[in-house]
């Protein structure tokens, strides 16, 4: 496999014309090019972040593969409810495999065709884990506000679905109130293109960034394995 050296214009390109001719037909005459300008460039940097992120967490799965760290460029045909047969944008994702991988922490990169993002976080935490959540932040709020230093900053961001209507909770300090809004989340810097996503430097970005979420990767861990109070 090819070394990473970042992705290209011509991988920008592919996704932009394939928001405009969104069907089965140019897809498949496009096979060739998806596989050179998008998916080769996702698996060489899968493989070039995978001995990194095995040092975070030996049980993340690392193998730079379509279906277990790569997303599938194709919406899945049973729920797309009439959208578009293809995604614009594409992600990889390092997890612990499990049945409820959704529930669990993980870390992910996130290619648009004129942005991209990345973090750490989960992709449908269920109710339970966010009760779970909640009670930390209650019964331990020192050690929960120092786990969770890193947000405050203002480069990683809290990002997901809020509840509707403002949330309030008397007693709990208003740099914790946002977590009271969450219905799920997950933290992410979001940025728009730069010329390092155009070089091998950019796994070297990663790294970085994922290394400083990992204290918190692990207090959610810690988090959710918790028996239910």
């Amino acid at each position: 496999m090819e070394k990473f050296n970042g992705f290209t214009r011509a991988t920008l390109d592919f996704l932009v014309d394939l928001g405009k001719n969104n069907n089965r037909a140019w897809m498949e005459a496009s096979r060739e090019r998806y596989r050179e300008v998008l998916l080769d460039p996702f698996k060489a940097l899968v493989n070039e972040l995978g001995p990194f992120m095995e040092e975070l967490d030996p049980f993340l799965e690392t193998r730079p593969q379509v279906g277990k760290t790569i997303s599938r460029i194709s919406r899945d045909a049973r729920r797309n409810r009439g959208r578009a047969p293809y995604r614009t944008n594409m992600w990889l994702t390092f997890k612990v495999p499990s049945p409820d991988w959704k529930d669990s922490p993980g870390f992910f990169f996130e290619l648009f065709p004129d942005s991209y993002r990345y973090g750490m976080g989960f992709y449908f935490p269920s109710r339970e884990t966010m009760r779970k959540l909640i009670f930390e932040l209650e019964e331990n709020t020192r050690t929960f506000l120092e786990k969770t230093a890193i947000l405050r900053e203002g480069h990683f961001l809290i990002m997901g679905e809020k509840y509707k209507r403002p949330r309030k909770k008397e007693g709990v300090p208003d740099e914790l109130l946002v977590w009271y809004q969450m219905k799920d989340f997950y933290i992410s810097v979001e940025r728009g293109m730069d010329e390092t996503l155009f070089s091998g430097e950019f796994a070297d970005l990663l790294r970085s960034e994922f290394k400083a979420l990992t204290p918190l990767y692990e207090y959610f861990w810690e988090i959710r394995m918790k028996k239910e109070e």
